[in-house]
């Protein structure tokens, strides 16, 4: 009598015990319906008031469920956990883990096919119809103002890294007949702009063997082969003096720019960076670095400063995507004064504010070198151009007839 009285007990423990698991996350849902409405999330479906609305609500409901049921964001990261550990894979199809311990961004948007956002700074990327017509615009424009700008495309990891990517992409971005690389040699291409424009991938591959230009679970890049980059840079557009002192180095573990991408991962890398002060440098990060133009900046937000009272009384003007951040830091080697504005938000400037960073940004154009730096993928894929066209210059008025 007493076995089965317990196994009785016991089966309906069970059947309490899987019941309470089952309504604590659907009682913590309904929590949900005192939060404001996330734009992220499905909203909760009005009540129906006819027979059409009713039978379109239970697939709703179902979508409202799943995106507010209880604990949903800790199993979303237990199971984001367990795919890493065991098998290296993301479930979203914006990262990708390749060979050798690297990781990538595979995709811009969740949207898009696989390997998007490599494929197309590889071999069998195509640039926009647009690339073409807006470099030679934006030479032409800055000609006109009596300036002489130059552009760094900064080759993206799977290009620079071939043999980290997915097998399957190996030979694709093995290739050097890239996007960027087309374009340079399209006789459309204007020669006063191709002859303006650096596109370093054979000189980066070398580079990498060395030092590093991608931390390996990083999107962006970074490292000290930054600095050989920009060697490279001012000598092959300005030609100048590279005696000037090393930066002192600092190196530390960061978070990776892409752990944000999945809940759980916290993914890590060795990054070196310039010491600053250390090397003498005064270096200024964020919106509040250019008093001169408050509103602009702060609006930009991702711009920097530097004066480096051991360099050549020059400026450098250097305008640009997310690439240009890093960047910006190992230019300061080689000039009294950096400038660093990132052009993602441009498009939010007022025409009053986008007259006051042009009047701004390009004075005293005799003593200022002018950099446009761009990832292959913003430079050839209209991140260049709509960041930038609002700010190009006028043309200088024309000298009167006596």
């Amino acid at each position: 009598m007493a076995p089965a009285l317990l196994a009785r007990v016991g089966g309906h423990s069970a059947k309490a015990i899987i019941t309470c698991m089952l309504a604590m996350p659907a009682y913590l849902s309904l929590g949900a319906l005192r939060l404001p409405d996330d734009p992220n999330l499905t909203p909760l479906p009005p009540r129906p008031h006819s027979v059409k609305e009713a039978v379109e609500l239970p697939p709703k409901l179902t979508a409202w469920v799943s995106d507010h049921f209880g604990f949903r964001t800790s199993f979303i990261e237990a199971g984001n956990i367990l795919r890493f550990r065991l098998f290296h894979e993301f479930s979203t199809v914006q990262l990708a883990y390749g060979q050798n311990g690297r990781y990538f961004m595979a995709a811009h948007a969740k949207t898009v096919g696989p390997y998007q956002a490599m494929t197309t700074v590889c071999g069998k990327g195509k640039a926009n119809d647009s690339t073409i017509p807006y470099l030679n615009k934006l030479f032409t424009a800055f000609h006109a103002a009596g300036m002489q700008p130059k552009l760094l495309v900064v080759p993206s990891s799977p290009a620079v890294y071939p043999e980290d990517v997915p097998s399957s992409l190996v030979e694709e971005c093995t290739s050097t007949d890239t996007a960027a690389a087309r374009v340079l040699a399209a006789p459309e291409l204007l020669p006063e702009a191709r002859s303006a424009i650096l596109y370093p991938l054979k000189e980066m591959r070398e580079i990498k063997k060395t030092a590093t230009l991608f931390p390996k679970t990083w999107f962006h890049w970074g490292g000290a082969g930054l600095d050989q980059v920009a060697r490279l840079t001012v000598s092959t557009f300005w030609q100048m003096p590279l005696d000037q002192p090393p930066l002192k180095l600092r190196t530390y573990m960061d978070r990776s720019d892409l752990a944000h991408m999945m809940i759980g991962i916290d993914l890590k890398s060795e990054m070196t960076d310039p010491d600053h002060g250390a090397s003498g440098i005064q270096a200024c990060f964020g919106g509040d670095c250019f008093p001169e133009i408050a509103s602009v900046s702060r609006i930009l937000g991702d711009v920097s400063r530097f004066r480096n009272p051991h360099a050549p009384k020059r400026r450098l003007l250097i305008v640009s995507d997310s690439f240009g951040a890093k960047m910006a830091q190992w230019l300061s080697r080689y000039y009294g004064e950096v400038e660093h504005f990132c052009s993602s938000h441009t498009f939010e400037l007022s025409p009053q504010q986008v007259d006051e960073m042009k009047a701004y940004i390009y004075r005293q154009p005799a003593d200022t070198d002018i950099l446009f730096l761009y990832h292959d993928g913003g430079a050839m894929y209209d991140v260049l151009r709509n960041g930038t066209q609002m700010i190009l210059p006028a043309p200088l008025a024309p000298t009167p007839t006596p």
